[in-house]
């Protein structure tokens, strides 16, 4: 509200990510925003991708816990576990995403 200018591109990129057309669910998505939120200790982000992720994963809540904590043994496809890795090496710099790191 403070700068609707700056919110609605923000908005229209947040609607192409998280619900435009994708190989990856709706579902899954909310759960890599949901991952790098708690990457960044955002409480408010990480409540808010969760309760859309677990929603759209079929209410598995402990799903969502259990990525945020240690998505490596949560029951996720390697797909998946791949590109919260991936993901997590983007949320720590750019640097980070190169072969052999």
């Amino acid at each position: 509200m403070f700068r609707p200018e700056t919110s609605k591109p923000l908005n229209e990129l947040v609607d192409v990510l998280l619900c435009g057309p994708n190989t990856l669910s709706q579902g899954e998505r909310e759960l890599i925003a949901t991952y790098v939120s708690a990457q960044n200790d955002c409480t408010y982000c990480q409540s808010i991708h969760g309760a859309i992720a677990a929603n759209r994963l079929g209410g598995n809540e402990e799903l969502v816990q259990c990525v945020k904590v240690d998505f490596e043994s949560a029951e996720i496809s390697e797909k998946m576990k791949a590109l919260l890795t991936i993901a997590g090496k983007v949320q720590r710099g750019g640097k980070h995403v190169t072969s052999g790191t």
